[in-house]
Formats: C-alpha cells, structure tokens, sequence
C-alpha cells in the first residue's frame, strides 16, 4: 500500500500549503529571530529539533501502516511520548552547556513549526477527507 504523506503544489495551493506549515514557519522564524536579536544557533537548534521530529514522525506512520489499527496506534503513542522526551532533554541539555537564550530560542522556534505542522496535517486530513466522500456516502436521498 501506498501512501502520500504530502501533496505536490500541482493538487493546489491550499493543500500544499497546509502540508509544508512547519517548514514555512522555520523559514520565517529566522528573520524574526535576528529582527529580534536573539541567537542563531537557537533558531538552527529549533529548526534543527523540528526537522527530525518530524522525519521520526513520518517514519514511525510508515512503519505502523502494516500493524493492527491497536498496534499501529500504540505504536504512535509511544512514538509521540518518545519524540517529546528527546525533544525536552536536548533543549536541557543545551541550556545548562551552552546558554538559556539559545535553548529558549529553539524551544520556541520548535513550539511554533510544531503546531503549526500539526495543524497543517490536521486541515489536510479534512481537505483529503472531504475529497474522499462521494454523494452515495453523504446519506439517502429524496430522489
């Protein structure tokens, strides 16, 4: 089976964009950062933190398309709390050895592409949704 996980820009430029929010927000978060002259490093390290977030993501989805809907949605949990762990230890880690801007630079560059991914997928999965329905699913009608 499969599947694909983002639109190309040709399926239209709603879709496309609601797929590629967190790489948008990455992008525009750099100027704001230096506008406001926080560290470099933050944003790299936020930026950096999304990116393979959103890579063991898209990896774990793949890997648990071929289990049991019980076992693919915990293996989606245990993946979520997994992410969020890593995620948490290494801004810890990078505000006690390199400084709390810089870790508090990344931890809100990461915040931002995170929810605006999440809400990206979630407007795609409506968008995909609607598409997916026909008028035989839609319910009876007079005719």
């Amino acid at each position: 089976m499969s599947v694909a996980v983002y639109p190309s820009p040709r399926q239209g430029a709603l879709p496309f964009a609601a797929a590629t929010l967190g790489i948008i927000v990455c992008v525009f978060a750099l100027p704001v950062v230096l506008l406001l002259r926080g560290p470099f490093e933050g944003w790299a390290i936020g930026t950096g933190l999304w990116v393979v977030n959103w890579a063991l993501a898209q990896m774990t989805t793949k890997f648990a398309l071929g289990f049991a809907p019980a076992a693919a949605v915990g293996t989606s949990g245990v993946s979520v709390i997994g992410r969020a762990w890593l995620i948490a230890i290494v801004l810890f880690i990078v505000a006690i050895r390199i400084s709390h801007p810089v870790a508090l630079t990344a931890a809100i560059v990461f915040a931002a592409a995170f929810t605006m991914d999440l809400m990206g997928r979630m407007m795609l999965f409506g968008l995909t949704e609607r598409a997916a329905k026909t008028p035989d699913q839609e319910g009876p009608s007079d005719s």
